[in-house]
């Protein structure tokens, strides 16, 4: 059967996106929008949510910070629930282990794991009173793949791709479907670090079977898709999209 037009036409739904102010969020609030969704923004980057929102037709915006839990308690009260939540926010700390401060561990996994599921659990608490809901966790690669001076980040991605299939059992037969992305190394600001020169670029190269590093819009392409009708019968599932990285 043809998937038509139609299908990911997202007339008349709301998305909210965290971690919109760049990188993969920003491609998904551009991607969302192309498909007329009404999108809400929320970052703790005001600048970056403004430019996001001046690019996506004056889109509502919420700073918050997902690092502390009064934030997302303010930000989820008042909120109707979203029909799409694209829980995407999330830091990287790379270096040895042993040099990370416990502030920094503390941080990382605030934002990167509680945060979300703060924010889960605020806004689908809404979504199961109108029973209905999507839900789209961003997770990594690494959390399929071992990765030297990224422990806890890796640790914390992994937790998001456990959380998501338990959740997703519980939730989906009360109308909430929940699914996840786990995308590859991909062009965006929260990686610059790793790939600011070409050497780096070739060596991250080499371990990608694809042979290439990712755009954000493609990552955004795959929330899409799993946010539609058209992969409807996904439930549970982390999707990874990395050119072939965890094969290795």
């Amino acid at each position: 059967m043809k998937v038509k037009e139609s299908d990911l036409d997202l007339n008349g739904k709301r998305v909210l996106i965290t971690g919109a102010a760049s990188g993969i969020g920003a491609a998904m609030a551009k991607t969302f929008f192309a498909h007329n969704a009404t999108i809400i923004l929320a970052d703790i980057d005001p600048i970056g949510l403004e430019r996001v929102s001046k690019e996506t037709s004056g889109s509502q915006t919420v700073v918050f910070n997902q690092n502390d839990l009064t934030s997302i308690e303010e930000m989820c009260v008042n909120m109707e629930a979203p029909d799409i939540l694209l829980n995407n926010g999330g830091i990287l700390w790379a270096g040895p282990f042993e040099e990370m401060s416990s502030d920094e561990i503390t941080k990382i996994i605030n934002v990167n794991l509680l945060g979300p599921v703060h924010i889960v659990q605020a806004l689908g608490k809404k979504m199961l009173t109108r029973g209905s809901g999507i839900i789209v966790n961003t997770s990594s690669q690494l959390a399929f793949h071992g990765s030297a001076e990224r422990a806890v980040y890796a640790s914390t991605k992994a937790a998001i791709a456990q959380f998501t299939k338990s959740i997703a059992a519980e939730w989906a037969p009360k109308g909430i479907r929940v699914v996840a992305i786990a995308p590859g190394r991909t062009l965006t600001n929260i990686n610059a670090s790793l790939l600011n020169s070409p050497k780096k670029q070739q060596t991250a190269i080499e371990a990608i079977p694809a042979g290439r590093i990712a755009e954000a819009h493609e990552m955004a392409r795959l929330a899409l898709l799993l946010s539609s009708d058209v992969l409807s019968y996904v439930v549970g599932e982390t999707v990874v999209s990395d050119g072939g990285y965890v094969l290795l």
